[in-house]
């Protein structure tokens, strides 16, 4: 399968950039906490748990949930359900996600 990669897909397929845990790592912020302040800002947290997303992820959730249970792996949305998870994906704002 091709991807149109953007930095956002890549940031959520591959865990790397983008996220606070990501950025922690290399001591560039103090803390992985998401701002939602519900746990480590991690690309499951992002995609699965986030209270800031819920929104977004409902959109998701419903269009996974016609055909499958929820919650689904990575490799499923993006194989059973590409179209809306980069949908999903892209209407992510990172730098007012990273915002407290």
């Amino acid at each position: 399968m091709k991807l149109q990669l953007t930095q956002n897909i890549t940031a959520v397929v591959s865990g790397h950039g983008k996220t606070r845990d990501y950025v922690h790592r290399f001591k560039v912020i103090e803390g992985p906490t998401c701002s939602c302040g519900e746990g480590v800002q991690t690309t499951d947290h992002i995609i699965y748990e986030c209270k800031r997303l819920t929104k977004e992820r409902d959109r998701l959730k419903r269009t996974v949930t016609r055909r499958n249970r929820w919650p689904i792996t990575k490799r499923h949305l993006i194989r059973r359900h590409y179209k809306e998870f980069i949908k999903f994906i892209n209407d992510i704002q990172f730098d007012k996600l990273n915002v407290e």
